[in-house]
């Protein structure tokens, strides 16, 4: 079973690697959900990034957001190729949308960049 943690290698901290990936990355948006932006790192792992704005919400709402945001991409982090860095800036709705289609969304998102 692949490791389904979510390391400290696997995030992106720094301001300068969301700017980059802001800048010069894809843009994808999902419904009223969220908005991804991905860029390819040359890395072997992927790294996630999350934005989440005092727009979406109180500090609960917003932290749940970026707990749901965490697991979807914990589960499919080893089905998406190549390895990219991704940044993905929550929406009013990302809270508040079943899992099941938030995972859904997000994955296919992801892997229609790989095409």
């Amino acid at each position: 079973m692949p490791d389904q943690s979510f390391r400290k290698y696997e995030r992106l901290l720094k301001r300068f690697e969301f700017k980059k990936v802001l800048d010069q990355g894809q843009k994808k948006r999902v419904d009223n959900i969220c908005t991804v932006f991905w860029l390819p790192n040359g890395k072997e792992h992927r790294r996630l990034g999350i934005i989440a704005s005092r727009k979406v919400g109180s500090s609960v709402v917003r932290n749940k957001a970026k707990r749901r945001i965490r697991e979807v991409f914990r589960q499919i982090k080893h089905q998406i190729y190549p390895s990219v860095d991704i940044v993905i800036i929550a929406g009013k709705k990302t809270s508040f949308v079943p899992f099941a289609i938030l995972k859904n969304k997000i994955a296919q998102s992801l892997w229609a960049q790989a095409v």
